[in-house]
């Protein structure tokens, strides 16, 4: 299990108000017709959880659009689509240690943006949140240098299970941001402000 940011958060917030509609009409049918018990708790919990899951993802769209504003900037760049392809063939090659940002597999043609703030990093059109304590944080951060020098977190999710017997599990994982050409100065700023304590 691994913290693959969220994506794409104004599109998964409609899905989730679709679900949210469906779980309404599934509870309004209980109370007209004669619908099995089922229908009132089925559409009662899609009602809930869709809710929920729009409002998450709307906050998250908020957060994405106060990044973008360049609200608590720390740096900012673009990858040519040269720099991204041979990144792309780099992650492609790696054995281990996967990365937890899925999106360099998508053709972008104009490049990729990457922009740093105070405790989160937009990386296309993914927003990861980059903390130092919390359910997924940072545990250490480096520039490795290789055919594109990229910005690498270690990361760690932790997940708290319920029940009689409550256990905990972590997750350990790495977010590598491919850094700019023309953008050394910039990676040093991110990797100094996220490694002080």
């Amino acid at each position: 299990m691994r913290d693959r940011g969220i994506t794409q958060p104004a599109l998964k917030a409609s899905i989730a108000l679709a679900a949210a509609l469906a779980g309404a009409a599934a509870l309004a049918w209980g109370f007209v017709d004669d619908a099995p018990p089922a229908a009132h708790t089925l559409g009662a919990m899609a009602l809930a959880l869709g809710i929920l899951a729009a409002l998450n993802y709307f906050y998250a769209q908020s957060l994405m659009r106060r990044v973008r504003r360049g609200e608590d900037l720390i740096a900012r760049w673009r990858v040519s689509p040269c720099t991204l392809t041979r990144f792309e063939q780099a992650e492609r090659a790696r054995k281990r240690g996967k990365n937890n940002w899925r999106g360099w597999r998508k053709h972008r043609p104009q490049g990729l943006d990457v922009i740093f703030a105070r405790e989160a990093v937009v990386v296309g059109d993914t927003y990861f949140t980059l903390r130092k304590g919390g359910m997924s944080r940072i545990t250490h951060v480096h520039i490795e240098r290789g055919a594109v020098d990229h910005i690498q977190f270690a990361m760690t999710l932790t997940i708290a299970g319920a029940g009689s017997q409550p256990h905990t599990a972590r997750y350990r994982g790495h977010l590598r941001i491919p850094v700019a050409d023309n953008a050394g100065v910039e990676a040093a700023r991110v990797v100094a402000y996220f490694a002080s304590p």
